[in-house]
């Protein structure tokens, strides 16, 4: 019996989806084989995953066909029965938390535990006050799956913690631990690499491998091709939000196949004349920024900075402990105008930590020699003195904005450094953002809800945001986490022009050397502290 004779563990049969008031997907024939593993490639924008959402039956289906194959577990749908990891489920965990909170819990001790994340009643969404008998064989059931997910990605160490005292790493596992939990025949995992070091990178691969031997099925979704497992036995392609290829991984890695070579222009190419192109300025690529808009006139400076060799950042001998637990230990360290840092090391070796010191979210600041822009923390400054002074780009920045937030008002947002805007910006500064906006090639977007976009033009628009108010530091942590290949590439020659002459200064965070704009010469690396 041939691949298309067996009864598919999944399909689509001339299906069309449904997002808001357009159809997506528009008559998708596709099998998933019972015995298949599948991974959806393609560019920020192209529709991954809205896909993803259609087959877990969060879009309208609209006409054709979406069959599952499988037997769901006693008591479940199918659709419960399909798992979803992504870093978009971290919206849940922090929407409310304004950002520099996270630090104030640490040492308060609050926030979610890790045991209690992964609780009987919080993972199956059962009222805790619930009496009923016959959740006994379905609690045991969960428990015998806990144990084996516990044991599979090594999370015993973490179950005491609380979830705002863990790496992306560490996140990562708890909550691919937390759907293997469920009663699942589907896993999709959108983006599983984000913000991963190597070697995090590499126990995800081997834990998909022990997954793949199992009756489970795994869907991977990403923007890189180069990260998909080996026991991924199928690749689909998608652009503008259509199927444009589905095959085996052999056919799809095969150089003789025409494939599309444009993933995901679904939006830049609306833009493309705006945008900046390959082997152009940067600067040269500015819009006219001294023209009248509406009676406004107003100048953008873009030149060289006076470098005084003013010491941005100074560290004397900083440690940051939570408990028994050091983060940091001993760190000396000196950012000066003009000269712009990468900043490297491992999942948990205290990068975030070591930023949120610079920018004053972190109040264990004050037990430590750190000076920020000439002022011991702790003489009398304010946050926002220093915020103000900083432009700071991060997908976790990104997850704080509300689904409301118009592109124009995050860059607006920028000047006075909140995640939001809460108050009415000036003429000026309101013309200021709409130039940084065209800047980038989205001024059309200028009332587009932020999350509208794609992952990589949102990340442009936290650039502008940054931007706008002409910062003495960047400090750019995992910018390019979840961009496409354009979209990186794009990103770091923007970030490289601006460093290039010295007049931006930078400390830019990542786990991927390649991402590492040219300019920047001088490196920090941290370790894990034993």
């Amino acid at each position: 019996m041939n691949r298309q004779q067996r009864a598919p563990f999944l399909s689509l049969n001339h299906a069309t989806f449904r997002l808001g008031d357009r159809l997506v997907f528009e008559d998708s024939c596709w099998l998933f084989g019972e015995r298949e593993h599948w991974a959806i490639i393609g560019g920020n924008g192209s529709g991954k995953s809205l896909l993803a959402d259609g087959l877990r039956g969060r879009l309208p289906l609209v006409a054709g066909e979406l069959r599952y194959g499988f037997r769901p577990a006693q008591g479940s749908t199918a659709q419960e029965c399909i798992g979803h990891v992504s870093f978009e489920e971290r919206k849940a965990n922090v929407r409310e938390t304004v950002v520099q909170s996270r630090w104030n819990s640490l040492e308060d001790e609050s926030g979610l535990s890790v045991q209690e994340f992964l609780a009987f009643e919080r993972v199956m969404d059962i009222n805790p006050f619930e009496i009923n008998k016959s959740r006994g064989r379905e609690r045991r059931q969960f428990e015998g799956r806990k144990r084996k997910a516990i044991q599979l990605l090594h999370v015993q160490p973490f179950l005491g913690r609380r979830l705002l005292t863990l790496s992306n790493g560490e996140t990562q596992r708890i909550q691919l631990a937390r759907e293997l939990c469920r009663p699942l025949r589907l896993l999709i995992l959108d983006e599983p690499f984000t913000g991963l070091d190597a070697e995090n990178r590499r126990y995800i691969r081997h834990v998909l491998e022990r997954l793949r031997r199992t009756s489970l099925r795994v869907l991977v979704i990403t923007t890189r091709p180069e990260d998909l497992p080996a026991g991924i036995t199928h690749v689909m392609e998608v652009a503008e939000c259509k199927i444009v290829f589905a095959g085996t991984q052999r056919e799809f890695s095969n150089p003789n196949r025409c494939r599309n070579r444009s993933l995901n222009r679904s939006v830049t190419r609306r833009n493309e004349n705006k945008a900046i192109k390959p082997g152009t300025s940067w600067k040269s690529s500015l819009p006219d920024l001294q023209k009248k808009e509406k009676g406004i006139t107003t100048t953008i400076t873009t030149a060289i900075k006076i470098k005084n060799n003013d010491e941005l950042v100074r560290m004397r001998n900083v440690t940051v402990a939570y408990g028994a637990r050091t983060i940091l230990d001993g760190i000396n360290w000196r950012v000066r105008e003009g000269e712009s840092w990468a900043l490297l090391g491992p999942n948990g070796s205290g990068k975030t930590t070591l930023l949120s010191l610079i920018q004053g979210d972190n109040p264990q600041a004050y037990r430590n020699e750190v000076f920020v822009f000439g002022k011991r923390r702790g003489s009398g400054e304010s946050i926002w003195e220093i915020k103000k002074q900083i432009g700071w780009v991060s997908p976790e920045l990104q997850i704080h904005f509300d689904d409301s937030t118009t592109c124009l008002e995050a860059v607006e947002s920028g000047f006075r450094g909140t995640v939001g805007l809460f108050e009415p910006p000036t003429a000026r500064q309101r013309h200021i953002a709409r130039q940084w906006l065209a800047q980038f090639g989205l001024l059309e977007m200028v009332s587009e809800p932020l999350f509208a976009l794609s992952a990589g033009l949102q990340r442009m628009v936290l650039l502008a945001r940054a931007l706008v108010k002409g910062p003495r530091l960047l400090i750019l942590d995992e910018p390019c986490q979840g961009l496409d290949a354009e979209h990186r590439a794009l990103f770091v020659r923007v970030v490289d022009e601006l460093l290039r002459n010295g007049s931006e200064t930078a400390i830019y965070v990542t786990h991927r050397l390649e991402e590492i704009p040219p300019s920047i010469k001088r490196i920090l690396k941290l370790r894990v502290s034993p």
